[in-house]
């Protein structure tokens, strides 16, 4: 690929107003002190993802600061935007690393702490991707950020836009190595068309007792609390659970494969909410190429027998079924976890066989029963069909 970074031929930036309330405006050296002023309302919050947000000491110090910051505007290398809402200034939007071959740019963006969570940036982004691709015939935005900042990333996620890679140890911030995440989306396909076959459902309410929904930060403490409390059990079957003797490991674990779980790979994974409480998971792989996926699960050994993780699995049986369109579902437990193997026994599976010598946990190989379920089956027998 010729990364020539020649700018695009030079094209004002212009106002967009997003609705009655929020706008972006172009950045000019006027905006040095309430620009000024945000990075420094904000430099506990920055920190983490920005290099020395830290704002100068002096006036004149800003405004050459500023100033710098604006020679690529001033050379057509750059986009910015001031984030006004009510006339607020909120956070900014830019478009930089603008280059002529390929017709391509990087998007850069921060709120205010106290303004995030209202849905600013994601219209802010919105209209600045349609802008440039529209407006100024990009071919290609980039969009990267720190895969822990899960803020951030959320942006382009809610917009469809599809992370394309992970860059290993790209990044250092304040000393902090970070892998950063990289999202892409093309003037051919914007807005992004939904992607077939449909992606599973975030959330998956499956009735007065149970909510299937994403994990959060806050399910890594309740999930060590579960895992430790049923750990002679769980352990007995699940291979993952030798990595997480100590509370550490488990956290590293945890945040790792929430971090780097693909919104847009077609697998699924659902903390399981008992009556409010954390309960267990459920879940499934990115389905392979014949249109098939497994499902996998467990569950809190205080909470067994009451029906709990069966109709957890069921609601996701149909929801992969009726609304992504699988074709073939399938379990797997081990011979002699009994609680697994009755799940599918009860919702109607096909019992297929065993697989001898298939998983190894403890130092030892334990047989698999594998059970099946294909769309027709499940459809015939399903209330929700």
């Amino acid at each position: 690929m010729n990364t020539n970074t020649e700018p695009l031929s030079i094209i004002e930036t212009p106002v967009l107003v997003v609705s009655d309330y929020l706008t972006l405006r172009p950045t000019d050296i006027d905006d040095t002190e309430r620009f000024m002023r945000l990075v420094a309302e904000n430099q506990t919050h920055l920190k983490k993802w920005f290099r020395d947000p830290a704002s100068p000491s002096t006036a004149d110090d800003r405004r050459k600061m500023m100033a710098a910051d604006l020679e690529a505007v001033e050379r057509g290398g750059r986009h910015w935007w001031m984030i006004e809402l009510n006339d607020e200034l909120v956070g900014t939007i830019d478009i930089h690393q603008i280059s002529k071959y390929p017709r391509a740019g990087l998007v850069g963006y921060w709120l205010g702490e106290k303004f995030t969570g209202k849905g600013i940036m994601t219209d802010s982004l919105r209209a600045v991707l349609n802008w440039a691709f529209t407006e100024h015939n990009f071919l290609r935005i980039e969009i990267q950020m720190a895969i822990e900042n899960r803020a951030s990333s959320a942006v382009p996620e809610r917009l469809g836009i599809r992370r394309e890679a992970i860059f290993r140890q790209s990044n250092i911030i304040n000393g902090a190595i970070q892998d950063m995440a990289g999202y892409a989306v093309f003037a051919d396909n914007w807005p992004p068309k939904p992607p077939e076959p449909a992606l599973p459902a975030r959330e998956v309410r499956v009735d007065d007792e149970i909510l299937l929904r994403q994990d959060i930060e806050t399910d890594r403490d309740d999930m060590w609390k579960a895992l430790g409390a049923g750990r002679d059990y769980v352990s007995k079957y699940l291979p993952w659970m030798s990595a997480y003797n100590v509370e550490d490991d488990h956290a590293r674990g945890y945040n790792t494969r929430r971090n780097e779980r693909d919104n847009f790979d077609g697998s699924g994974h659902y903390i399981i909410e008992y009556k409010g409480e954390f309960a267990g998971t459920v879940g499934f792989g990115s389905h392979n190429r014949n249109n098939g996926a497994e499902i996998g699960y467990w569950l809190r050994q205080d909470l067994q027998g009451r029906g709990i993780m069966t109709r957890s699995v069921e609601a996701v049986i149909t929801m992969l079924i009726v609304d992504v369109g699988i074709h073939r579902v399938t379990i797997r437990a081990a011979t002699s976890n009994l609680p697994s193997r009755g799940i599918p026994e009860r919702l109607g599976f096909h019992y297929e066989g065993t697989m001898r010598g298939a998983s190894y946990v403890n130092n030892e190989y334990m047989d698999l029963e594998i059970y099946s379920m294909i769309d027709h089956e499940w459809r015939a027998r399903s209330k929700n069909a």
